[in-house]
């Protein structure tokens, strides 16, 4: 059954000069209500917004970026996206960011240089204001160089560049805390039992246990080391 109906035409987006006019302000000051600048009382500032909202107001994302030379973009760049430890920071990360107002480009890189090389142009090309790097292993670089890309790089939970921003577990610490625990409860034969020795955080658990033991007198039995 054919239809001689025509369908609707596009809806025209709302402009600033149409929130200006309809909460009876100039266009310079509509635009620094909506972007938290400028001085005007909060009674303005909150009738400009609410007017925006009412009218279903977008701002235009490409014209702010290039104003204020950000893209509001970050790439969050890791080789797991399945870990029980890593998808929780990676949706902290999101989380904290969308919240700025920053919005977040998630890419696998796997264990594939070529791959993550792409990624990472690709990032380049869309004018991300930074990179955050994450993997499944602090002892082991992401498959993706991230020197001197002229943009701030940050690293979680991967061995970072030489120099550069990281944020990693206190292995070492954690596991001091847990010996001494036991000690203060009275505890005398404390056994450690940890994941493969290929892994640097088991060594670095391992000798911080080794550590608290000889430091308190206490026998040292040899940690037992297994699967995850």
């Amino acid at each position: 059954m054919s239809s001689d109906a025509s369908p609707a035409p596009a809806k025209t987006p709302v402009t600033l000069r149409e929130v200006a006019s309809a909460a009876g302000v100039s266009v310079a000051t509509a635009s620094k209500a909506l972007n938290g600048q400028g001085r005007m009382t909060a009674e303005t500032r909150e009738r400009i917004r609410e007017t925006a909202q009412r009218l279903g107001f977008r701002p235009n994302s490409l014209a702010q970026s290039l104003l204020r030379r950000r893209s509001f973009t970050v790439g969050l760049l890791t080789n797991d996206t399945y870990g029980r430890f890593s998808l929780p920071v990676m949706s902290g990360i999101s989380d904290a960011l969308v919240d700025k107002g920053v919005s977040v480009f998630l890419c696998n890189v796997e264990d594939d240089q070529r791959l993550g090389q792409l990624h990472v142009d690709a990032m380049l090309d869309k004018r991300v204001d930074g990179i955050i790097a994450t993997g499944k292993r602090i002892d082991r670089h992401l498959p993706v160089d991230l020197s001197n890309l002229g943009i701030p790089v940050i690293y979680a939970f991967t061995k970072p560049d030489p120099g550069a921003v990281a944020f990693v577990s206190d292995d070492a610490g954690g596991a001091r805390l847990a010996v001494e625990h036991f000690s203060r409860l009275g505890r005398r034969r404390i056994a450690h039992v940890s994941g493969p020795a290929s892994f640097a955080v088991v060594h670095a658990r391992a000798q911080a246990y080794r550590d608290v033991l000889t430091e308190k007198g206490l026998s040292v039995m040899e940690p037992l080391l297994g699967s995850w």
